[in-house]
């Protein structure tokens, strides 16, 4: 029986019809209004409230850099770099022949750091404003993204991530300086400031594709972590993101779901959350056509689960997509092992 949802197996057909107002549906802040004092901020009272004795960051400031393992010629992304503290310890360690990106959403604050900068002699600092959801960097443009005390403003947690997996180079890492939060511990204002605690930050960073490096244990309100990037994939090759990951991230549109089967196939059953996007239409496409046609049907800003009858056919699909540039995630099992799992199907 077919459905409204069926997408024909030609391509040339299949474009024009590809994109729907749910694919269309943008993911939502996971906490809107968590940055509106940076729209207009008075950088001043900010210098005065993040550069300060008795802040946690600020007094263990030395420490925190030499965990980073810094090397003369590196390129680093000081995202939310707000007022600059940070930046300024890096750009000498780093070098002339290294760079800094100060990265933040408030253009005063971007402002302010290159000012100062300047000022101080550090030419090796540059300015970047950035969006809610990207960080707004070259591809493969640096070795360590180090993220203190801004992990929590992120609206857009796996965009902002994926950006940050984009610009980072091979042996790249991440380091994040976060607060604890943690019920009959933490301060009221933590508790109410912070959205989530340490285990879901790090259960996010890692549904971005990286991976737990490191972590050292010299804070008290606040921990310190290194990431690397992670291709996470079974050794059979598919992804080792488990089926309540999968219906989470579905469920906020972080992620979407696509069918590599066959036509036939899906008129015989499919899962209503998924597209039919047929293996034997991208391996026809011709290779010049395929990036514009994929683009009109799968977003990329999104995971792009795939499953197929039985997980092998993900795995042909895979790499084809992802040499297009999509966070592809081949799932295990196939069409009735989900619709046993409570994947709702089509009726």
């Amino acid at each position: 029986m077919k459905t409204t949802h069926a997408i024909v197996l030609t391509f040339t057909i299949l474009a024009p019809y590809a994109i729907s107002p749910e694919l269309l549906a943008q993911e939502k802040s996971v906490r809107p209004g968590i940055n509106k004092s940076f729209e207009k901020p008075d950088v001043t009272k900010f210098v005065e409230r993040f550069e300060r004795e008795g802040r946690e960051v600020y007094d263990h400031r030395e420490e925190i850099i030499a965990a980073c393992d810094l090397k003369s010629g590196m390129i680093v992304a000081d995202v939310g770099s707000g007022t600059g503290l940070f930046t300024r310890m890096i750009a000498p360690r780093v070098g002339e022949r290294g760079r800094v990106y100060a990265v933040d959403i408030a253009k005063e604050f971007v402002q302010h750091v290159a000012s100062i900068c300047k000022e101080a002699g550090l030419t090796n600092v540059k300015g970047v404003v950035c969006k809610p959801d990207s960080v707004e960097l070259p591809d493969d443009s640096i070795d360590l993204a180090f993220i203190c005390d801004a992990y929590h403003h992120f609206e857009f947690p796996y965009k902002t991530m994926r950006s940050v997996h984009r610009v980072l180079r091979p042996g790249g890492h991440v380091v994040l300086v976060e607060f604890h939060r943690e019920e009959g511990k933490s301060s009221d204002w933590i508790l109410n400031h912070l959205r989530a605690n340490q285990e879901t930050f790090v259960n996010e960073i890692r549904l971005a594709g990286f991976e737990v490096v490191d972590e050292k244990g010299f804070l008290k309100t606040s921990y310190w972590m290194r990431f690397k990037k992670s291709p996470r994939k079974t050794n059979s090759g598919h992804t080792t993101d488990s089926l309540a990951d999968v219906k989470k991230l579905l469920a906020d549109k972080t992620a979407m779901l696509i069918d590599v089967r066959e036509q036939g196939e899906w008129d015989a059953g499919h899962l209503v959350a998924a597209k039919l996007l047929p293996l034997s239409a991208l391996r026809r496409e011709s290779s010049d056509k395929l990036p514009a046609i994929v683009s009109e049907i799968i977003p990329r800003n999104k995971i792009i689960y795939c499953h197929c009858r039985s997980g092998g056919r993900v795995l042909a699909a895979t790499p084809i997509l992802e040499r297009l540039g999509y966070d592809i995630r081949p799932l295990n099992v196939g069409f009735s092992a989900l619709a046993a799992e409570g994947f709702e199907t089509a009726k």
